[in-house]
């Protein structure tokens, strides 16, 4: 094992030399907008840019930057998730190929985390193709380095090191400073597992020096902290010290997230080294700046569809922060405890009565404590009985709308359209009797709307029970839908769809396809649209139904509610879905409903 990282060290200098004695050239070359950092700020910046211009190609760049944001925060993927997929299907409406399978690409690394390797094989495989075809080099690298971590995850480790070998290669033969960065990162990823942290470190010092010398604040910084923790992990306090010191007066207002993880990292380090106090600071520290973050955020996204997600984030994270503090709380009252052991032995007698006291606050706050909680428990209960009532009667509700949709289509299917055919092949039996009634306009014109009502009723009972539902599953269910719907002089609709929805529960999806169908209506009824966009995704337990017209929007302070809206939304809260409706005047209509699911 020791001659093995000896050799990795050597050949990893090795590399690091001939790529610091290439030409200038090499570090002078541009660095595209998906690796420019932007800052919080600038993200939003571009998203309200976008919608209010109308330009689809700066809202996908918007909500690219955006994911990786979110991703970078480490404490909600599923939304960053969701974003990612959102930007792929904009890149793919703005016309910019080269981006949607670049975005794709990544989306399809993020969709191993939920076991779909083989569709995301297929995806990156497309990626790798046409860049190929497009002779993009670099992004043919960077792709198999994403490929190996979709194989490594498979269980394929063959390919996944041939991959990476090639990647190793390649990215060498680029002569390319963010490449040779990202492999010498890799390298230390797979180090600090193996918990090989003295030559992780190694390695972090060349990345370290790359960065400096190709002139890379951000690099620079990154590498800096990450020397710091693998010493920390080491178990190294004094030199990790060191460089998150450094770190914290370095870093620029623009990176609050490394500088809330350096806070974080301090405040781990004091607490080893048995500096409470300091650990305390660092800890409160973090606790701000997490805060101000948070509230940050908190107002930039409170109009947009990203809401509820970060609502559930920021309870989490303020958990988190809550938990960090009791843990700093719970070893200073130790240390409070051990002080108060030796004055006990000095002056028993005087604190005795102090015990007393204090026992008997402490029994008078968990009465009251207890009697809260008791209360508490007795209005959950009761809301628990109410909400169980409310779902039992929008069942009931729905499931009579359903079984009468039924008894409707199966009569205009079984009576009405039989009465229209025998209508029609009488008519046909008076021709053959009376063959002057051909040449009656009249005649004509009775035969022709006899074929349109029946054609209509056969479609208004389809409408009625979609029979394809049952069938065929969701996916099948709205696309029928949507290619019924297209007309020549009408919006044009583009139906997407991601994930898996084989397993999902009829009921489920039966609701989910009278909820897409309910605002394809609404959008084609109202919105005066050119372009409708319907998008439904699978990710792990939950369901995403989108539907997005560039339309006229509306008011949302002055919208009437008519009985289509009340049906939308009782469907909804049965399913216990959540709703967000993003829209103003002149700026279109986007609607997306979130529902939990269940497997069969």
């Amino acid at each position: 094992m020791g001659l093995t990282h000896q050799c990795r060290r050597l050949l990893l200098r090795l590399w690091a030399s001939l790529l610091l004695s290439a030409p200038s050239a090499f570090w002078a070359q541009e660095v595209d907008w998906f690796e420019e950092p932007l800052t919080f700020e600038q993200i939003q910046q571009l998203l309200s840019e976008g919608i209010l211009q109308r330009d689809v190609r700066k809202q996908a760049i918007g909500w690219y930057k955006w994911a990786l944001y979110r991703e970078q925060e480490g404490l909600n993927r599923d939304s960053a998730f969701q974003y990612l997929a959102r930007s792929v299907g904009l890149f793919l409406k703005s016309g910019d190929t080269l981006a949607y399978h670049r975005a794709r690409a990544e989306l399809a690394t993020r969709m191993t985390e939920r076991t779909n390797t083989d569709e995301a094989l297929a995806m990156q495989q497309e990626a790798l193709q046409y860049f190929k075809k497009r002779g993009q080099k670099r992004l043919e690298t960077l792709l198999l380095a994403q490929m190996a971590r979709v194989y490594q995850q498979r269980g394929d480790v063959a390919r996944a090191t041939a991959l990476r070998r090639q990647f190793r290669e390649r990215g060498l033969a680029l002569g390319d400073t963010l490449l040779l960065i990202t492999i010498l990162s890799e390298d230390i990823q797979r180090l600090a597992e193996e918990k090989s942290y003295r030559d992780a470190i190694s390695v972090a010092f060349r990345v370290l020096e790359l960065a400096k010398y190709s002139q890379r604040p951000q690099q620079v910084l990154d590498a800096e902290f990450q020397i710091a923790r693998l010493n920390y992990l080491s178990g190294d306090y004094h030199m990790a010290l060191r460089f998150l010191q450094r770190l914290e007066n370095n870093i620029h207002n623009t990176r609050d997230l490394l500088r809330r993880d350096v806070y974080r990292r301090l405040a781990e380090v004091y607490r080893a080294l048995d500096s409470i106090s300091m650990a305390l600071l660092y800890a409160q520290r973090h606790m701000q700046l997490t805060d101000t973050i948070l509230t940050r955020e908190r107002t930039a996204i409170s109009q947009r569809l990203a809401a509820q997600y970060q609502a559930r984030e920021s309870a989490q994270r303020l958990q988190e922060m809550d938990q960090t503090l009791e843990s700093i709380k719970e070893s200073k009252r130790q240390q409070q405890n051990f002080f108060y052991a030796i004055l006990i032995a000095l002056a028993a007698l005087s604190l005795a009565l102090f015990f007393i006291v204090r026992d008997y606050r402490h029994r008078l706050a968990t009465s009251r404590l207890i009697a809260e909680q008791r209360e508490k428990i007795n209005q959950q209960t009761i809301q628990q009985l109410e909400d169980a009532l409310r779902i039992e009667s929008m069942q009931s509700m729905l499931e009579g709308q359903e079984s009468e949709r039924k008894r409707i289509a199966h009569d205009l299917h079984d009576s009405v359209g039989g009465l229209l055919a025998a209508i029609r092949m009488r008519l046909e039996g008076l021709t053959t009797q009376v063959p002057q009634l051909n040449d009656s306009e009249d005649f004509v014109r009775i035969k022709e709307l006899l074929t349109d009502t029946i054609a209509e009723t056969r479609q208004i009972a389809h409408n009625l029970q979609p029979s394809s539902l049952s069938h065929f599953g969701l996916v099948k269910a709205v696309h029928d839908l949507v290619v019924r719907l297209r007309t020549p002089n009408g919006p044009a609709i583009d139906f997407q769809h991601f994930g898996d929805f084989s397993d999902l529960e009829h009921t489920i999806a039966l609701n989910c396809y009278r909820i897409v169908q309910e605002l394809l209506q609404n959008s084609l009824k109202h919105a005066q649209a050119s372009e409708i966009l319907v998008q439904i995704t699978r990710n792990g337990n939950d369901v995403a139904l989108l539907v997005e017209d560039n339309g006229i929007g509306f008011d949302p302070a002055n919208v009437a509610k008519g009985m289509g809206t009340d049906n939308l939304r009782q469907r909804v809260q049965f399913i216990q879905g959540e709703m967000n409706v993003q829209t103003a005047l002149g700026q279109g209509v986007s609607t997306l409903v979130v529902v939990p699911v269940k497997s069969r």
